[in-house]
């Protein structure tokens, strides 16, 4: 029988803490909820964190690590090959979504609330660019706008993503639309915008 304070002890409670705060929200969730979906004593939670912020930010730094390895350029790739490609990078973050689906919905919801802290998605989108500035020397570029590159990727690459991943089911339901269809709409015209962004800043 596995004992309880092992390794993986830690993981286990991010876990089921990523699971209850996507289900009940970061601020309708509690300890006991936690302690409980991953099968653990409430003891043991406060053995590894210190409180439920400190699971939030853990979980909040592991998934803007993710993506900016996600987003991080390969070798001898540039701002020209990337748009040559926006679609197969746009299936990478297809699949990045999927993977961190409760991640992303955490992150979104919590970033509607109003609130004079800087939004956590900011986070993520600062991210985005400036992994794209550092690999691509964007800052050298002539006419390179820092502010215009953030809006761009904010309103036309982050928040459309993430905001088809918490709408789609619900869409396909009340619509009456097939899932793979509405997918394939969504790519295209997800092409025709934030792509054709990216293939007129060449």
């Amino acid at each position: 029988m596995q004992k309880k304070n092992t390794p993986d002890a830690r993981n286990r409670i991010l876990q089921a803490a990523l699971h209850v705060f996507a289900q009940k929200s970061f601020e309708g969730s509690r300890i006991e909820e936690i302690a409980k979906e991953a099968g653990v004593p409430k003891s043991l939670i406060y053995y590894h964190f210190k409180s439920k912020e400190d699971m939030y930010h853990v979980l909040t730094k592991q998934f803007i690590e993710a993506y900016k390895e996600l987003v991080r350029p390969g070798s001898g790739e540039t701002h020209q090959t990337k748009a040559a490609h926006i679609s197969e990078k746009s299936e990478l973050h297809k699949d990045f979504v999927i993977r961190h689906a409760d991640m992303i919905r955490i992150i979104f919801l919590d970033s509607l609330k109003k609130s004079s802290e800087k939004p956590m998605i900011f986070e993520v989108v600062e991210a985005l660019v400036e992994t794209e500035e550092s690999s691509e020397k964007l800052g050298d570029e002539e006419g390179y706008d820092r502010q215009e590159r953030l809006v761009a990727e904010f309103f036309t690459n982050i928040i459309p993503i993430y905001a088809y991943l918490c709408f789609s089911e619900a869409w396909t339901q009340h619509f009456q639309v097939p899932r793979k269809a509405l997918d394939e709409m969504f790519a295209k015209v997800f092409e025709e915008t934030h792509g054709a962004y990216h293939k007129n800043h060449t």
